[in-house]
């Protein structure tokens, strides 16, 4: 048994002893277990294996900075049902030990009445703060942005400036590094902890602070991940209008920005809502589901009118219906693999409006020699089962044209979607698929037909 496996068996049995500590009330028993589970996210996994009542018995049982650092772990509606479970004076002390960007990510999963009803309960310094925040564009620079970090002025001396700093911990997690203001709070740049320590304390931090690039509050998140990858930078100052600083954003939220955008486009390639979870209710996932279903269905009806106007040539030669299949599934496959890659390519920044042209140059080559390889694989086993020169000539043709087909729609469509400003993982597969069992069919049942004298 590997590592992972081993671990996946000792928390079913921790989660099981818990339980039955929770049902015979053994609360001090529990205490001593949950002590020894160091991490707040090894903490999170165990609540979201229990029930709600469950989950809740033990909530209670926590301090109130754990209660915080486990809340901000787990997912959405279960924060949602802790939550509702809490009264606002629990709540605000919960929140009082959270940085402000997870302050806003709690309050957007949580009933605006609740979200309103705490922000008034709050210290009104810190609502006022959140409300400004919440103002900002959802998924943007703005909303990711914590308001706890260290400023020093580039004008102070590095023994000012170590004071500011060591005032300032206290209550910052995660202190990498210490940004640099001119009077007006126009960002100027940053310096490390180590070069403020064992720096002279006469020197001027403008004679030992380095240069930072910046983020603008209203850039999407996903460019701010693409910021973070390119630079290697483990925290960046969020800017204004005016270059002030005015947040920061640090590495370890942009980890959760880049596994949130993942599998957003993967689930909505699947034509599934980003926000469906295994613990989502039935009839929820009924509902998220049936929509895109539905536009499945008019497509394969689009697919199978196409067929309709060669009945007469099925009819005549039957063995065409048992091989239409491959024709349309390979070019629904090879479109998959080109939407994959583009899609990809897009959301990593590679592939723009700019170098479109290059992506479905490729693609189209790529179609015309799969095309040919696989076709002619194609036709040489249709010869080998069929015993018709003529048919194995016509599929092969047929998986020919749409392997080009698959390549170029395949890469087309995202990049067309993209520059309309639509997701382009959210639609860009059925529409694919369709083209290719269209393009398939009647690329293979019009050959056909054309040459239904010698088949």
């Amino acid at each position: 048994m590997d590592n992972l496996s081993e671990e996946a068996v000792e928390k079913k049995e921790l989660v099981e002893s818990i339980k039955f500590m929770i049902m015979n009330g053994k609360d001090s028993m529990i205490q001593s277990v949950l002590a020894d589970i160091h991490h707040p996210a090894d903490t999170a996994e165990i609540l979201a294996e229990m029930d709600e009542n469950e989950r809740m018995y033990l909530f209670r049982l926590f301090d109130t900075e754990r209660r915080g650092e486990v809340l901000v772990e787990l997912d959405g509606e279960i924060q949602k049902s802790i939550v509702e479970n809490l009264n606002l004076k629990d709540l605000s002390e919960i929140i009082e030990g959270l940085e402000s960007d997870d302050i806003v990510g709690l309050l957007k999963e949580i009933p605006v009445k609740k979200s309103i009803e705490l922000l008034n309960y709050i210290d009104p310094k810190e609502a006022y703060k959140i409300r400004n925040q919440l103002n900002f564009q959802e998924n943007t620079a703005g909303q990711l942005m914590s308001y706890d970090y260290a400023v020093v002025n580039e004008n102070d001396k590095a023994s000012k400036a170590t004071q500011k700093v060591r005032r300032a911990a206290r209550n910052i997690e995660n202190l990498y590094l210490v940004y640099v203001t001119d009077d007006s709070g126009v960002l100027k740049g940053i310096i490390k902890l180590q070069d403020m320590f064992l720096s002279p304390s006469s020197w001027k931090i403008s004679k030992i602070m380095e240069p930072i690039k910046s983020i603008h509050y209203n850039t999407d998140q996903e460019e701010v991940a693409r910021f973070f990858i390119k630079y290697d930078y483990i925290s960046a100052p969020v800017v204004d209008d005016n270059e002030k600083l005015i947040g920061r954003i640090t590495v370890d939220d942009i980890l959760d920005i880049v596994e949130e955008e993942a599998a957003e486009d993967i689930l909505l390639m699947g034509g599934i809502s980003e926000d469906e979870k295994l613990s989502t209710p039935i009839y929820q996932s009924v509902k998220k589901r049936t929509s895109w279903l539905h536009v499945n269905l008019v497509t394969a009806v689009l697919a199978a009118w196409v067929v309709s106007f060669f009945e007469d040539t099925i009819q005549k030669i039957v063995v065409l219906a048992s091989l239409m299949p491959i024709v349309a599934g390979m070019g629904g496959n090879a479109g998959t693999q080109t939407i994959t890659l583009i899609v990809r390519n897009i959301a990593t920044g590679e592939l723009s409006n700019h170098n479109w042209h290059n992506a479905v140059k490729k693609e189209f080559i790529v179609g015309l020699m799969n095309g040919l390889i696989i076709g002619s694989v194609t036709a040489i086993i249709a010869f080998i089962f069929k015993k018709n020169i003529a048919l194995s000539a016509v599929i092969g043709l047929a998986m020919f044209i749409n392997l080009i087909v698959a390549g170029v729609v395949g890469s087309s469509i995202p990049l067309v979607l993209n520059y309309l400003k639509i997701d382009p993982a959210i639609a860009s597969s059925i529409f694919v698929t369709t083209c290719t069992d269209v393009f398939g069919f009647f690329c293979f049942l019009g050959l056909a037909t054309l040459f239904i004298n010698f088949l």
